[in-house]
């Protein structure tokens, strides 16, 4: 397997299927140019960069599995403290991230927490929290916040596969259970998953993180239909008019003080590394409108 440019990489996307037993919904998505793409802006190095990519795959099932049309955010807290992960779902299928890091790598393990917010039609903030272990990782932390805070019993996989710090491919899956669902197909599904998808980074590299083949090996033997497919990709929402806005909440003196200095003001974003130039009449039309 060969590192490849973001731009010559085969789109994200994800689909959903369902059983004709209605015994499972199963999402699989391919988040490789995402992650890729917000794992360089980020500069992410070490165990960062497989957390972070595993992360992102995560926020981005839990936006198809709860409210495709509604924003998700996943916020992890690092182990003992040390740094944050945000993944950001939109919508529109762009996602994007950012690493909070003081030193060292952000970790599982004791004291790692991941904070899960997703808007809900009426506009309001639904906020879940758990634990992410060391043993257990993105995939059990996922299974746990939807049992426990959506009430949804479901098998969730998210891997990723690295060469150094690049994602070379990213991906996952989730397996819910629907209330039509009995028990010999739930212990076939078991023992499909504890077994052959135990590795996911294995399964990934085999089938190059594709998700018509990831939902075809998951429901094999299994007559199922193919429901919906959404485009995935890394998109940031910064522009030249949020950055403006932004600065319309500073201080009276904070902008005058830019203005006496006479000089362009710079503001890159956090996540894409963009960077805006503020000239100095735009800050004074922000003073007048003040």
């Amino acid at each position: 397997m060969s590192t490849t440019d973001l731009e010559n990489l085969p789109m994200d996307r994800a689909i959903t299927a369902v059983t004709h037993d209605g015994s499972f919904r199963v999402i699989a998505v391919r988040s490789t140019r995402t992650a890729r793409g917000i794992v360089k802006n980020q500069g992410a190095t070490d165990r960062t960069v497989e957390n972070l990519a595993d992360l992102v795959s995560g926020t981005v099932l839990m936006r198809l599995t709860m409210a495709p049309g509604y924003r998700v955010q996943g916020i992890i807290q690092g182990a003992g403290g040390h740094g944050t992960l945000i993944g950001d779902s939109w919508p529109d299928g762009g996602t994007r991230g950012l690493v909070r890091a003081s030193t060292g790598p952000v970790t599982f393990g004791s004291g790692a927490r991941m904070q899960v917010m997703r808007t809900m039609p009426n506009g309001a903030m639904h906020q879940g929290l758990v634990e992410v272990s060391n043993e257990h990782r993105m995939s059990g932390a996922l299974m746990n916040y939807l049992l426990e805070s959506e009430q949804v019993t479901s098998a969730i996989g998210v891997g990723c596969v690295t060469s150094g710090d690049e994602v070379l491919l990213a991906g996952g899956y989730v397996v819910q259970l629907l209330p039509e669902c009995s028990e010999p197909p739930l212990a076939v599904m078991y023992e499909r998953l504890r077994n052959d998808f135990a590795d996911l980074s294995r399964v990934l590299a085999e089938l190059d993180a594709d998700p018509d083949r990831l939902v075809a090996e998951i429901l094999h033997g299994m007559r199922y239909e193919r429901t919906q497919e959404y485009p995935l990709d890394f998109r940031c929402r910064c522009s030249a008019e949020r950055v403006l806005a932004s600065l319309a909440t500073v201080g009276k003196d904070e902008l005058e003080d830019m203005i006496h200095k006479a000089e362009p003001l710079s503001i890159s974003c956090d996540y894409c590394q963009q960077e805006y130039q503020v000239q100095t009449e735009m800050l004074r039309g922000l003073l007048s409108a003040s």
